[in-house]
């Protein structure tokens, strides 16, 4: 065991350091200046000076694909519109339209992005692209929360993306389907990270960055994200390095037009929602593209699903053919997945935000496991033992910890041995000093303040706090030093592969014969077999569904 108190300063310059790249880039001409405009896809920008950092220039509201509006809606993205002057980009955009909930200005043209660099770097960066979480329903790239500038101050280029969200991106349709050259429909938000990632790779050595180290970062439907780029042909060659915090990845298995594991299709679901907007027939898609993102919304929301159940208009990708091949589970089992580190890990209670959504006495808890895990219901309920009302609350989070988070996060390490690129596994077991960790422990979401260096004593701007959580708390230096910590591990980790190197503790690389983690907390120690016993529950599901 190795205490944070014992932790040595990291080198702010980390990444650079670690010698040169897998391909040499040109190095930019000169610093990077607010005075002096550069130049990206479609025409100039100007940034500003971080206000938390004056080292770091960020760049923020920048397009990477054109407004996905009237007959755009419901179509890859498309390229950027060039502009003429030189365009602000000193604040971001708006965000992509989720209804209530977000008090930042919505629009559906939302696909924006935000980079922070270094002013000065005598050397291509390592890049990191961010991609938020959100369940595929809500989220922003531009919450204060994942402001880029403490992680890019250790030498590194962050970029942070908005994509289509909800019905928005990801409404599979027949029609949709019928005129897309792939016979595909449904997967826009996906697409969306691809373009964004297009124009990274075009783009981001403008900034100093090194278009051939970019690695994808993602937390919750974020992770889920990462997961499923990495199946995705058309992301191949994008980027070079994944780390997948808290994968979600409910839904991803859906078929397009073929109900099969126990999902309705997304074509039917489609259908549904255009049938409420009064969108059927020949001129179907028409009318739904002339209608308002608020009657879109509204006629989306009529079946909204439960997000721990499979009923209801569920977000997320679906298993097109196209972008998402097949079966994302069989994909992995045969190692199909691009071939890159990895990185991937999951908190101490993944559960415990989420039981607001289940009822919370014997009987209720029986019920769902009966409805939702009919197969394996039995081996579940022995498994949790609830024979009291007092225990509803621990299993209830415990099963969403094991089946939602546990088991795809294993999947995922599991799967990685069928590569080449080696992979390493976390558990994040800190409580942060907030008022959602005092009540709810380790929590789902509780690792982002450290990984981005976002922690703050007052609360967040109105309406910049992903699900519903802040960044404000009562943090103390062990909080920080985690924090360091693993800003270190993912900045060493971007720049060469390997989250291993100088004064780190070390890091056990994942074998599935060991089954070694590395427990994130104030007094980082390795240890084995996490959460197996869950994450086998999980397996055993997942095999059942796809065996009926």
């Amino acid at each position: 065991r190795v205490s944070l108190s014992l932790f040595l300063v990291i080198p702010l310059t980390l990444a650079a350091s670690c010698g040169p790249s897998e391909t040499q880039v040109e190095t930019r001409e000169s610093a990077l200046s607010p005075e002096r405009p550069v130049a990206v896809t479609g025409g100039e920008i100007r940034g500003v000076l971080s206000n938390t950092n004056p080292d770091i220039i960020t760049f923020k509201g920048v397009p990477f694909a054109a407004a996905p509006v009237g007959d755009l809606r419901w179509r890859p993205p498309a390229p950027v519109v060039g502009w003429d002057s030189v365009r602000d980009a000193s604040s971001s955009g708006p965000i992509c339209v989720q209804g209530a909930g977000n008090n930042l200005r919505q629009d559906e043209d939302c696909l924006f992005l935000n980079v922070w660099a270094p002013i000065e770097a005598t050397e291509p960066l390592p890049v990191m692209f961010w991609i938020h979480g959100g369940g595929y329903f809500g989220g922003s790239g531009s919450s204060a929360i994942y402001n880029g500038a403490k992680l890019a101050s250790k030498g590194v280029i962050v970029v942070t993306i908005n994509y289509r969200l909800n019905v928005f991106g990801f409404l599979a349709h027949p029609r949709l389907s019928a005129e897309s050259d792939h016979g595909a429909s449904g997967n826009y938000g996906l697409m969306d990270i691809v373009a964004a990632l297009e124009w990274v790779r075009g783009n981001v050595s403008t900034f100093g960055g090194d278009p051939q180290r970019v690695t994808i970062f993602g937390e919750s439907a974020g992770g889920g994200a990462v997961m499923s780029l990495m199946l995705v042909p058309q992301a191949e060659g994008l980027f070079h390095r994944a780390i997948a915090q808290s994968n979600y990845i409910h839904g991803w298995d859906r078929p397009l037009r073929q109900a099969d594991r126990d999902w309705e299709p997304a074509e039917e679901q489609g259908l549904r929602i255009a049938e409420a907007l009064g969108a059927v027939g020949n001129n179907a898609l028409v009318t739904m593209r002339v209608a308002t993102a608020s009657q879109v919304l509204e006629a989306a929301s009529g079946g909204t699903g439960n997000l721990l159940g499979r009923i209801g208009n569920i977000w997320a990708p679906n298993v097109d053919g196209w972008i998402i091949p097949d079966d994302p589970i069989k994909l992995y089992d045969a190692g199909q997945q691009h071939d890159v580190p990895l990185i991937t890990g999951m908190n101490g209670n993944e559960g415990s935000l989420f039981r607001g959504g289940m009822e919370t006495s014997v009987d209720g808890f029986v019920s769902y496991v009966h409805t939702n895990y009919p197969n394996i219901s039995s081996e579940l309920l022995v498994h949790y033992d609830v024979v009291s009302a007092d225990m509803v609350e621990s299993a209830v989070d415990h099963l969403i910890h094991d089946m939602f988070f546990a088991g795809p996060v294993r999947t995922h390490v599991r799967a990685h041995a069928h590569v080449t690129s080696p992979a390493w596994l976390y558990h994040f077991t800190h409580v942060p000093p907030t008022v959602t960790g005092d009540s709810l422990g380790s929590h789902h979401a509780a690792e982002l303040v450290y990984v981005f260096g976002t922690m703050r004593s007052s609360s967040d701007p109105a309406g910049e706090s992903p699900l519903g959580l802040g960044s404000a708390g009562t943090w103390t230096e062990t909080d920080r030093q985690l924090s360091e910590l693993i800003m270190a591990y993912w900045v060493q980790f971007a720049a060469t592969g390997d989250p291993n190197g100088g004064d780190l503790p070390l890091w056990p690389v994942f074998d599935t014969r060991t089954d070694e983690h590395l427990t994130l907390a104030e007094l980082p120690q390795s240890g084995t077999g996490l959460h197996v016993e869950g994450a086998a529950l999980f397996d055993n599901g997942e095999t059942s569904r796809r065996n009926d």
